[in-house]
């Protein structure tokens, strides 16, 4: 039942990338090459977005079915829109539109694996993994046995001593399927922009129109992998700092409000990143005749 949703949009992906093959039309001249690129581009993005949101919707309705009820389904929600998202992207890119027809021009460029993507971007999300891998570390190493409570005791178990308990918090319990989807989300994003890398160049004698189309497709890879990764970190931290003040009180409530406020401000910003646009793309410059 946990895989309900996600099984129905993937086999919707994979209907959409099925008719994309078959009815993907035939671009006869260089002149129309970027304008076919641009509406394909636009169409998948679009499509890719629309999937996106279905698949974390049935996600996120069947959160009384799921493993973990309803924390590990927040978690579990953006990680099911990135991977869907990006799927559909990846798919767009390998139905791209390619020319037929003589083709005046052949361009032998060897392009590594990021070198299309955003530097903000690229380096946001490589932020957001690191911080995903401290939070899920320490709160599974500090947690209880269950994993998703913390304990705080001050005394050497004699008289005097005092505990605090706080649930919930990001132990093992919440950190292990928060880490699985991320990492998911990780290798998704990577072997799509593989693909962004790899495929054929747009027939064009522009090279920053050919450039600027790579680098968009890269961005909305990325854009929404970023997006997730900073939500989910986003939602592991705030939880960490509501727990603390109960668990620890004194010295650690302050700690844990600023935690709070990081939280809060990443999930936000993961939110803003999932709905970046991505660049616009220059128009072709005018064949020059040959006097």
């Amino acid at each position: 039942m946990s895989l309900l949703p996600l099984l129905v949009v993937l086999a919707l992906v994979g209907t959409v990338a099925l008719g994309a093959f078959m009815t993907r039309p035939p671009v006869p001249s260089l002149e129309t090459a970027v304008a076919a690129a641009r509406r394909h581009a636009r169409r998948t993005s679009w499509v890719a977005v629309g999937l996106g949101v279905a698949a974390a919707l049935g996600t996120a309705a069947t959160s009384s079915t799921l493993a973990g009820g309803l924390g590990v389904t927040i978690l579990r929600t953006p990680v099911v829109y990135a991977v869907v998202h990006v799927l559909v992207l990846a798919i767009g890119e390998l139905t791209w539109p390619r020319p037929v027809g003589e083709v005046r021009r052949a361009r032998l460029v060897r392009r590594g694996l990021l070198d299309a993507a955003p530097r903000p971007l690229l380096q946001l999300a490589l932020g957001a993994a690191a911080l995903a891998a401290v939070t899920v570390t320490t709160g599974g190493l500090l947690a209880n046995p269950d994993g998703r409570s913390l304990t705080y005791t001050v005394g050497d178990g004699g008289a005097g001593t005092r505990s605090w308990s706080s649930s919930p918090f990001p132990g093992w319990f919440y950190g292990r399927p928060a880490a699985v989807g991320l990492l998911l989300v990780l290798a998704v994003a990577l072997a799509a922009l593989w693909i962004v890398a790899t495929r054929p160049a747009v027939a064009t004698r522009d090279d920053r129109v050919e450039s600027a189309l790579r680098r968009a497709s890269a961005h909305r890879v990325l854009r929404a992998a970023t997006g997730a990764l900073l939500f989910d970190t986003g939602g592991l931290v705030f939880i960490t700092g509501t727990s603390m003040p109960d668990a620890a009180p004194g010295p650690f409530q302050a700690l844990g409000v600023v935690l709070v406020v990081v939280g809060v401000a990443l999930v936000l910003a993961g939110a803003v990143v999932a709905c970046l646009r991505a660049p616009d793309v220059p128009a072709p410059a005018p064949a020059v005749p040959v006097a």
